[in-house]
């Protein structure tokens, strides 16, 4: 079976690198044939006060984009005037073109090779055999795609959620014809559409044939826009893949330092003052002196005056968290890797205000609940997520869970 996987491109948020890994080399070892569909994520056309945020945050010290960035937290957000951005699919003859040049594969590379990370996450995509990939420049790019294609499957991650980069098209699958479309465990991480993009959401979804989502809250809310009782909850293609089979994965690490005996793992994708609070408070009631914050993104803060990992790929994410004693996060798939291999955690939530427009909260109360795991969300004046997990009861559920979301997968793909 050709299958054309359609998801977010790998890049220094190691979520994302590895949902798509998982749901491919799943697909692979059923014995698909899988080819990674990708356009660089087209962002939106930027703004006048985009260009201007840009050169600030180039210009002015590090220290004071922070400052900057925990002032815009604390301002009330205005729902109404929040519109999310409309992405377009490309159609860039140009570097269609380019691309044929026998140099230009050498230039990207060192293009999007600009660090270590970089080259970590490069190694990962494009040379270890991990994926087959395809990179779409042109619409009549998208017209060969479909006609060697028996099936399209969206991934996972957040490709439904248009305060994620913009509503996008192509997650929606809207080049795909007549083609038979599949989602699993794509995310939405919000309750409901925004009234902008709602129905145009509606018309791509009422075309997949399959629809398996991650979140209990997206099943209840498709359910009711598209009027069908078949919308399906799963597990992160993460979730897929057993304990053994993520750490043989981690053994491909390169780590450029000697690990401390124990230590806190930092893994956050945002910037909040109160993330650094969480840290020193963990350090203060755990008594674990050690902390290694691996970067995500370029991330400038390192947490509990501990080392700052700038050099980490998917392989050493990983790795960091089999072998960590805690865990401080706000990533939802960091928080599914603790879980995975045992590691003891505590989650902060990305915003403070369930309002915003951008929050991402509701995944996170679905997961964590599912699991009885609501106390391991940090509060300041709780201990609460000190609580030891039980393992045993967690396992289980999740053993039960992945059988049924693989069974699932082989069905919608087979029937």
């Amino acid at each position: 079976m050709k299958i054309k996987l359609v998801t977010f491109a790998p890049h220094p948020n190691f979520g994302t690198c590895l949902q798509s890994y998982a749901l491919n080399k799943v697909l692979r070892e059923m014995g698909h044939d899988v080819e990674f569909i990708y356009n660089c994520r087209e962002n939106p056309k930027w703004r006048i006060t985009d260009y201007i945020r840009f050169f600030i945050k180039k210009i002015l010290p590090s220290k004071v984009v922070q400052q900057i960035s925990e002032k815009r937290e604390n301002l009330p957000h205005q729902n109404s005037e929040m519109p999310p951005a409309i992405l377009t699919l490309p159609d860039n003859k140009f570097l269609f073109l380019l691309s044929k040049l026998p140099f230009y594969e050498a230039i990207y590379k060192r293009i999007k090779c600009r660090n270590v990370q970089w080259k970590k996450v490069w190694r990962f995509t494009y040379e270890d055999g991990n994926y087959n990939m395809r990179r779409i420049y042109t619409h009549n790019q998208y017209k060969e795609v479909v006609n060697d294609a028996d099936m399209f499957i969206t991934g996972s991650d957040q490709i439904w959620n248009p305060y994620c980069g913009g509503f996008n098209p192509m997650m929606f699958l809207e080049f795909a014809g007549d083609c038979k479309r599949i989602a699993y465990s794509s995310s939405i991480a919000r309750p409901e559409f925004p009234i902008e993009v709602r129905e145009r959401a509606k018309v791509d979804l009422q075309k997949f044939k399959y629809i398996a989502v991650r979140e209990q809250t997206s099943v209840e809310m498709l359910k009711s826009l598209l009027g069908r009782n078949d919308v399906k909850l799963v597990v992160d293609p993460t979730g897929l893949l057993s304990r053994d089979a993520w750490r043989e994965f981690g053994e491909r690490a390169i780590i450029e330092f000697r690990l401390p005996k124990e230590y806190i793992l930092c893994y956050f994708v945002g910037e909040r003052k109160e993330y650094r609070d969480m840290v020193y408070d963990v350090i203060a009631k755990t008594g674990i002196k050690d902390v290694i914050t691996i970067d995500c993104k370029g991330g400038l803060v390192n947490y509990g005056d501990g080392l700052l990992y700038k050099k980490g790929g998917p392989y050493e994410f990983v790795y960091l968290i089999n072998h960590a004693s805690m865990v401080c996060m706000d990533s939802f798939h960091a928080t599914i890797f603790a879980l995975k291999f045992g590691v003891d955690f505590v989650h902060v939530l990305k915003t403070k205000s369930e309002e915003n427009v951008e929050s991402q909260n509701s995944r996170m109360y679905d997961f964590l609940g599912r699991y009885g795991l609501l106390y391991k969300l940090y509060r300041p004046d709780s201990e609460e997520w000190l609580r030891p997990i039980d393992f045993d009861m967690v396992n289980r559920k999740m053993k039960e869970e992945i059988e049924d979301s693989y069974n699932f997968l082989r069905f919608e793909v087979e029937a």
